[in-house]
């Protein structure tokens, strides 16, 4: 974790994204460089059993997203393409967006894909 809040951009999406996805976490981090990111998670649960944890990275930039390969422990504050995380489709996703509004939107619609809907039922 970091010790800089939230930027605008971060804190704009992490609000519509948990409109989308109520159950969404959000973890904020910086690079060595002193760039900040985030990660928003959904525990993926099915019959009382989690069977996913799945992620996506922002940076203000582009959202790169996946499965996290140990539930957010050792990977939590590493970035998905450093940790080898697959990112090809249809699990694995890495798009640019022009607005953070079309960010969450997108994000909201990959973790209902991973999820087969239960992330934003």
């Amino acid at each position: 974790m970091r010790d800089a809040p939230p930027t605008a951009s971060e804190s704009a999406f992490f609000e519509r994204l948990s409109a989308l996805v109520p159950e969404a976490q959000d973890w904020y981090h910086a690079d060595v460089d002193g760039t900040l990111w985030m990660t928003a998670s959904y525990d993926d649960m099915v019959g009382g059993v989690m069977v996913a944890t799945w992620r996506i990275d922002f940076d203000g930039l582009e959202l790169v997203g996946g499965r996290s390969p140990a539930n957010l422990n050792w990977d939590d504050g590493v970035r998905g393409r450093e940790i080898g995380m697959p990112l090809d489709p249809p699990h694995g996703l890495v798009v640019n967006f022009w607005s953070v509004n079309e960010a969450a939107q997108i994000a909201a619609d990959w973790f209902h894909l991973v999820t087969e809907g239960r992330a934003c039922s």
